[in-house]
């Protein structure tokens, strides 16, 4: 039997280093049920973690230098965690961003081996690159003796990956891996940065399917889209100036103003306020334990996606379709920052089964 991801970058560690780790930090990814592309623009989502995610094994060194083996990509990075630069490797710069997060107002912090491993499919859209990143800062901060709240997490992961990677993120993904309990399903507010916990409803599970379809978010359209959002909100405010966000337009508003917007702005607009109203609904039904509303939802979420938002591509729609008609599925739609990664599945099963997967 192949040892535990727990298990195997622990006994990595040691070989790795010579010694066995002082801890071990454990940052799970997640699914999206509603509330896509949304979260960067203040609006609520709902989202459950995965049971696969990412460890992060750590132990001070004597001096003040960090080791990083990260066992998936076989490669080691060395550094001054006081001076952290740029390295070129995607991985190694994101380690490196959030010791800067622990050093920019010069803090002195002292020498760390880590060594992290992943069981997340990388480019799956199930937050690999947030586990990854707040599970090293989680590490450093074990290593410290301090402890880090769920929105601080979310502000240094969303910092290091627009500072470090160029990916303009939101805060659902790093917040989402802090706080959930398999089988949870957290309701974040993402202008608050606070969340509640909810249920599915009995007898079902949120499942995630991969499409076949991987992508770096940092090579789509993502940062395209937002700009695109940022130039609708610009110029709805010439005719509502008090308005801050596309999440604050209720649909039947925003199709009264819809006019002075031009497309591509008013489909990527529309996709931001009908799907803040889907999760409104949502919550609702999870609230009632109305699985049928809550597949519906999703189903009309990936319509948005491929039609207003133009993240899904044609194979993906047609896996989609299939999923949609098998006779224990209750929605299914493309999850994450989109154009590829995952699928998430709401699927009735026995109650005795209804655990995450």
């Amino acid at each position: 039997m192949a040892p535990s991801p727990r298990t195997r970058i622990e006994l990595y560690f040691s070989s790795r280093f010579e010694t066995e780790p002082q801890g071990i930090v454990f940052m799970p990814g997640r699914v999206v049920l509603l509330g896509e592309h949304v979260d960067h623009q203040g609006g609520r989502i709902l989202a459950c973690p995965t049971p696969q995610g990412v460890y992060v094994a750590w132990g001070i060194r004597p001096d003040h230098r960090v080791r990083v083996h990260a066992l998936n990509a076989r490669d080691t990075d060395r550094f001054d965690p006081g001076l952290p630069e740029r390295s070129g490797r995607r991985w190694a710069d994101l380690a490196r961003g959030a010791f800067a997060c622990f050093t920019q107002n010069g803090r002195r912090l002292p020498g760390l081996d880590l060594a992290v491993y992943g069981d997340l499919p990388t480019g799956s859209g199930l937050a690999s690159s947030a586990a990854y990143t707040g599970g090293i800062l989680h590490a450093i901060a074990d290593a410290i003796g301090e402890s880090l709240a769920p929105a601080e997490i979310a502000q240094h992961v969303a910092a290091v990956e627009r500072d470090w990677a160029g990916v303009a993120c939101g805060f659902m993904d790093p917040y989402v891996s802090a706080v959930a309990a398999p089988g949870e399903v957290v309701c974040l507010d993402n202008r608050t940065l606070t969340h509640e916990s909810l249920a599915l409803p009995t007898g079902t599970r949120l499942e995630h399917a991969d499409t076949g379809v991987t992508r770096r978010l940092s090579e789509t359209p993502y940062n395209e889209r937002r700009k695109e959002l940022a130039h609708a909100l610009a110029c709805l405010r010439e005719l509502e100036p008090e308005l801050t966000s596309l999440v604050d337009l209720t649909p039947d508003r925003f199709t009264a103003i819809a006019d002075r917007l031009g497309d591509p702005y008013r489909k990527r607009a529309r996709h931001v306020v009908t799907e803040t109203d889907r999760v409104r609904r949502a919550i609702d039904a999870l609230r009632a334990g109305d699985a049928e509303a809550l597949g519906s939802l999703m189903h009309a979420c990936h319509q948005s996606l491929a039609q207003d938002f133009e993240s899904s591509k044609p194979e993906i729609d047609e896996q989609v379709a299939r999923l949609e008609a098998e006779d224990d599925v209750l929605g299914a739609r493309l999850q994450g920052a989109g154009w590829g990664g995952s699928l998430a599945v709401l699927r009735k099963v026995r109650e005795a089964e209804a655990a995450p997967d």
